[in-house]
């Protein structure tokens, strides 16, 4: 089976109406988390977590896998499932999104962007304007605080 991304017409048709498969990445090195700001919507200018749809045909960590070298040019090996957040808020293009977190360490090549966003950074502190729901599980599951300055 060939692993391929929906068009985008056919991939809003579907996600407006049934949820959507996520993978949710927290990529560590020198004990920060690396977040990405958000250039395009939904959530642009906001920071995020390397993260993305499982495709038909990828295992999980297929999905984590390729998502972690698409966003961030990493390459990453798998630590732990850290748990699972849900996304459900009607005004997101994409309605329901149930997202697999997975904890991951990375090579120590350099980071880059994508076009979701080439504003990336390695942080102890979490930035004030952070996707909510991410920023209540990274405090939850991983004990990192909000950085009111930020």
């Amino acid at each position: 089976m060939k692993i391929q991304k929906l068009p985008g017409p056919e991939f809003r048709a579907i996600y407006s109406k049934v949820p959507r498969l996520c993978i949710d990445l927290i990529i560590e090195r020198e004990g920060g988390v690396l977040l990405i700001e958000r250039a395009i919507d939904p959530g642009k200018g906001l920071w995020h977590l390397p993260g993305g749809t499982v495709l038909m045909g990828e295992t999980i960590w297929m999905a984590a896998s390729r998502i972690a070298k698409e966003e961030t040019g990493l390459e990453v090996k798998k630590i732990d499932f850290l748990g699972v957040m849900e996304f459900a808020n009607p005004g997101n293009a994409f309605f329901h999104t149930v997202s697999i977190v997975h904890r991951c360490v990375c090579s120590e090549a350099t980071v880059t962007g994508s076009f979701q966003g080439n504003n990336l950074k390695f942080t102890k502190m979490l930035p004030g304007k952070m996707i909510e729901e991410q920023k209540i599980f990274l405090n939850t599951h991983l004990n990192i605080i909000l950085n009111p300055k930020n």
